[in-house]
């Protein structure tokens, strides 16, 4: 039996990235856990803001973010910045985050998250209070540490933060499980 529980957002895990928009010292940062890659050709991202979110502002002012995927250490700055506007406050300031250059847009990436991607934005879309905002991805860096010789990067060193909507809370990834494209073929029906 299952239950009915109507129209919910509880999909798991979610990532929690802290997305940066703004040059020079207009700069806004939040974290935002309504996101996800939306395709490979291009390389892009789609997440969801709400209309008055002040980053989304200076999105719309320059076409540019940087999505800076977090370990499960920064937690406590990852949740700040979600729950503090950056209207009247230096985010950058009160967690001790460090903006750092990006190699192709002008807004800067964090130093602290070891996973890092630079976003162009390409389209946006109305969802009701939200906005869906798709960017191409036209650079991503990771810590040298993390990254193998055929350039996978180890997710279990990533650490990387996600976020449970359900229960509100932060967690971080559990064991591997499988290997994918792998273990499905035991189900295929054998000649």
């Amino acid at each position: 039996m299952k239950r009915r529980l109507g129209p919910t957002e509880r999909l798991y895990p979610m990532p929690t990235p802290l997305i940066v928009a703004g040059i020079g010292d207009r700069l806004g940062i939040m974290a935002v856990a309504w996101i996800a890659i939306a395709g490979s050709t291009p390389s892009s991202i789609v997440m969801a803001m709400r209309s008055t979110r002040h980053t989304l502002s200076l999105i719309r002012e320059t076409g540019e973010f940087t999505v800076n995927v977090p370990s499960v250490s920064l937690a406590e700055a990852v949740d700040y910045c979600g729950i503090v506007s950056g209207r009247n406050t230096d985010k950058f300031a009160d967690t001790g985050l460090t903006p750092v250059p990006s190699a192709v847009v002008a807004t800067p990436i964090v130093e602290q998250c070891p996973l890092n991607f630079e976003c162009r934005v390409m389209s946006e879309v109305p969802n009701g209070e939200y906005v869906l905002v798709i960017g191409e991805i036209v650079e991503t860096h990771v810590d040298e540490e993390l990254v193998d010789e055929a350039g996978r990067i180890d997710i279990d060193a990533l650490d990387p933060l996600v976020y449970i909507p359900a229960s509100r809370e932060y967690r971080g990834l559990g064991p591997k499980v499988a290997d994918a494209f792998k273990i499905g073929r035991a189900v295929a029906p054998k000649e």
